[in-house]
């Protein structure tokens, strides 16, 4: 073999090494995106674009819940889950993040909530979004709402207020992993389990690899998982003056 044949050969194999890597995260990075029944939610609903991601709007706000979205997910696919809640007083914003990664911008939620400084912030996230929430939560002495997550350090001895929803059918973080996470979490946090529920089924952004089918109608499922959001955020309390950490 010749020496322009051994080059020749070296160069085809470099480019198509980085053919292959470019294609394994264009596969690994690929946005999940919303199907268009996360549009339809937001039909009728006062909306609008902040640079910090997607605020829903309601007429008189008492409260804000700033959402994490799961790796690569688009924040949208959320809005059948969380848009209704402005019917009961609550400013939602989806959060951006960038390349579709809570990690990299992890405060999203405090660039909402200090564009809304009259407001009580609340944070939550699903999967990695809500690793980030529960982070951000801890250190600012937030309320946390997670959606097939948990916090990446032990705050079993913190005692903020916590909800966490988990799927039976969950094939990402299945229930028997969920549980053992869930010791994780402040003390006295509330977890459910909501029977049917799968990974993805927390959001409207089509099948996720490695989950499992939901077993209910996923709009049954959506409203369960709301109604145990509102309760939730109900019972912080809103007629006491905000958190003074929440504002800044």
């Amino acid at each position: 073999m010749s020496a322009r044949q051994v080059v020749l050969g070296v160069v085809l194999g470099a480019v198509a090494l980085a053919a292959l890597a470019a294609g394994l995260v264009l596969f690994l990075f690929r946005p999940l995106k919303a199907e268009p029944v996360a549009l339809d939610a937001l039909k009728g609903l006062r909306v609008r674009e902040a640079p910090y991601g997607l605020e829903v709007l309601p007429q008189a706000p008492k409260a804000l819940l700033a959402f994490y979205p799961g790796a690569r997910v688009e924040p949208l696919a959320y809005a059948p889950v969380l848009a209704p809640l402005v019917g009961n007083g609550y400013l939602v914003v989806l959060l951006r993040v960038p390349q579709g990664i809570a990690l990299l911008g992890q405060d999203r939620a405090l660039e909402a909530g200090r564009a809304h400084p009259g407001l009580p912030l609340v944070v939550g996230g699903h999967s990695l979004g809500g690793v980030v929430a529960a982070g951000v939560a801890a250190r600012e002495g937030l309320p946390l709402v997670l959606f097939a997550a948990y916090p990446e350090e032990d705050l079993s001895q913190e005692a903020f207020p916590t909800l966490a929803l988990y799927g039976t059918e969950d094939g990402l973080l299945p229930p028997k992993e969920a549980r053992r996470k869930a010791e994780r979490l402040p003390r006295n946090a509330r977890v459910v389990f909501v029977e049917g529920l799968n990974h993805a089924g927390f959001g409207a952004y089509g099948p996720q690899r490695g989950d499992r089918p939901a077993t209910r109608p996923r709009e049954a499922l959506w409203e369960e998982v709301r109604e145990e959001v509102l309760l939730f955020l109900e019972g912080l309390g809103w007629d006491t003056p905000p958190s003074p950490r929440a504002l800044r």
